[in-house]
This record gives structure tokens, sequence and C-alpha cells, in this order.
């Protein structure tokens, strides 16, 4: 059987269904977050999603403008396996839907970037976690002169530190992580990423998180690719089905930024632990 962009674009959206656009990686069990790696033997499985529109963007100067609308869905299929306690696998293909408003060639249904590395655990005592991630992004679709996949089309790598600290807010389970990351860009400029995340447990199956996102790029001359910036704040309720199945739904919006489109969406998350 041929496989058509219609039958990718029915895929899509069929995986958009089961899962309610996507979340977070983060492990819904207990107090930790990105910086701890998965036991030896042990790993999880999450299908995410995400869905989200944007009609404005931040100029040069972050004030808002108005733009071509933008609509981004999202599946992915995030997989993260424990080699030993200090080495962790992990593979994330996705499949995407972009489509760019009052513009030729301005969308694409089919595979998008997957991403493939590792996570080193260098320390871990007690409460607290440290770790390096070494990701590497492989791009699905290569046509360049598609406007929804400009800058998109090349792999690019990716170098992240992760610190995770697990604590009682009163009687409430708590954990804060902050990601601080640098990825090398073909074509954009090169960026930093910095991520936090503040989770607490008002009972034992839920989890309340509100995390921060942010991306600073470097300085470009180029006027496809200019620098840019951009900031989002996410709020999000975990829930606990079982020890193995967590699922998650939330929100978010960009706040702040620079040469870049302020998004609205939803997300949800389905995971499963092994």
């Amino acid at each position: 059987m041929q496989i058509t962009p219609r039958h990718l674009h029915v895929l899509c959206r069929a995986a958009f269904t089961i899962v309610l656009f996507a979340g977070v990686a983060l492990r819904a069990h207990g107090a930790r977050a990105g910086a701890f790696n998965q036991e030896e033997g042990k790993g999880q499985v999450i299908v995410t999603g995400m869905f989200s529109t944007a009609d404005q963007g931040y100029d040069v100067t972050g004030k808002l403008t108005a733009a071509s609308r933008f609509q981004k869905s999202e599946a992915t299929a995030l997989v993260e396996y424990g080699f030993t306690n200090w080495l962790t696998g992990i593979v994330k293909p996705s499949i995407i839907d972009w489509r760019l408003s009052g513009a030729p060639s301005a969308a694409y249904t089919g595979l998008g970037a997957t991403e493939i590395g590792a996570q080193a655990q260098l320390y871990r005592q007690g409460p607290f976690a440290f770790a390096v991630q070494a990701m590497a992004r492989i791009p699905g679709a290569p046509d360049s002169s598609n406007l929804t996949l400009q800058g998109n089309t090349r792999v690019e790598e990716e170098l992240r530190a992760l610190a995770g600290y697990g604590f009682q807010l009163g009687s409430w389970s708590s954990f804060a992580n902050a990601e601080i990351g640098y990825r090398w860009r073909n074509g954009p400029p090169s960026e930093w990423h910095g991520d936090f995340t503040l989770g607490v447990r008002p009972v034992e199956k839920v989890m309340l998180m509100l995390q921060s996102f942010n991306t600073i790029s470097g300085p470009s001359t180029s006027v496809i690719f200019p620098r840019n910036s951009l900031s989002k704040l996410q709020g999000s309720i975990v829930y606990d089905f079982t020890k193995a199945i967590s699922g998650q739904i939330g929100a978010f919006e960009s706040i702040a930024g620079e040469n870049a489109l302020k998004e609205r969406g939803v997300i949800a998350a389905v995971w499963y632990r092994f």
C-alpha cells in the first residue's frame, strides 16, 4: 500500500484525536522532574501532542502586531529507557500538521523531526539531581521551499544541563526543575533555551504544574532568520490513573518575544511507565 499525503493527514488527525494534544515529558509519579534519570531496566513511553494558533506576532521591539494566521498540531511518542542507573536513552519521533494562511506552499502534514540522544546522571543524592543531555534533531521533511518548514529542514544538535530538587511545601510533595540548553541550528541563528518547572501534589493522585519555556537566539544578519526570542507560560494538571499510567491536560500562551509568533494552545499527555 502506497502512503500518500492524504494517508498521513488522516494518521495525524487520528493521533490528535486519541491524545488531546500534548504535554511535557515529566515524570508524574512522586516529586521528580527531568533531571532524574530512569533506573536501570525501567523506562516510560509517552504519547503527546499539541494544538495551538497564532494571528499576532512580536516585532523586533517586542510589540504585538498582526500576523498571518498560523495553526500548529503535533503528535509525538517519547521513549526513555534506563540502560544503567546513570545513562538513559531517549528517542522522540513526531507527526505534524502546520498551516499558514495567506501564502503559497504554506501547509505541511506528515513526518516531523525525530529527536534521539541520551542523558547522563552526574549527581543524585536524596532530593537533589543533576544531569546532562545530548540530543540530535533529525528533520522529517527536507523541503525548505515550504514556508511552514523554513528553518526546520536540517539536522540540529542540542546540549542541555538539568537540575532537580524534591521538597515538601507544607504537607504537599513538590519539586522544582531547571534546564539550560544550547541548540546549534543550521540556517536560523543558534539558540539558548531555559525551561523551569514547579510541581506540587495537593492530593496523592493529582499534581499541579506551572512551567516557563524560554528561547533566546544569537545574533543574525539574515532577513529570513533574524534574531529572535520567545517566552511561554504553561499551567497543567496531572492525574495518576494507576502507578503506571498518568494523564495531563493544560494550556499555554506566549507572554513576550521578539520576531516571534504569539501562540495560544491546549495541551494534554498520556504516558506509561514500565
